[in-house]
């Protein structure tokens, strides 16, 4: 995990961020558009659920270990209003092209938080054995040059 980290922040800090809501425009090697259309939509469901406070709607967006570990929706919903504030109350947000990164299928997200701080949240996306796409992790990554 610590090396697939690495790579991700190397991978942020060679690319500028785009906030837009474009169409697909980048997908791994041997990755359908059709699914990368789900993993976006799968995040797009759980920034709505997190705007409408539906601790039930957006913790089922999460793979099963994250499930685990929060154990109930609110605790959650609870910690994504402590620790990703961002994502949580983005005033704006755009997806940037979504990579295959040691074997991972991570999903950038440009958002500008609520006190005008931009961000890229690293969605790492896992699929299940039903062949839908779960959230198995965000990694919030200022852009270069930023105090963290």
């Amino acid at each position: 995990m610590k090396k697939l980290l690495l790579t991700i922040v190397i991978i942020v800090g060679l690319h500028l961020p785009t906030v837009s809501a474009g169409p697909i425009d980048v997908q791994p090697v041997g990755m359908k558009t059709e699914d990368v259309a789900k993993i976006r939509n799968i995040i797009l469901r759980q920034l709505d659920a997190f705007r409408e406070d539906d601790a039930e709607k957006a913790f089922s967006f999460a793979a099963p270990k994250i499930q685990k570990i929060f154990k109930t929706p609110e605790i959650f919903l609870h910690m994504v209003r402590n620790s990703y504030r961002s994502v949580y109350r983005p005033q704006s947000f755009g997806f940037r092209g979504t990579q295959r990164i040691d074997g991972n299928i991570v999903q950038p997200l440009a958002v500008i938080g609520p006190t005008g701080m931009s961000e890229t949240a690293l969605y790492i996306m896992e699929e299940q054995p039903d062949g839908t796409w779960k959230i198995g992790a965000c990694i919030m990554a200022q852009e270069p040059g930023k105090n963290t």
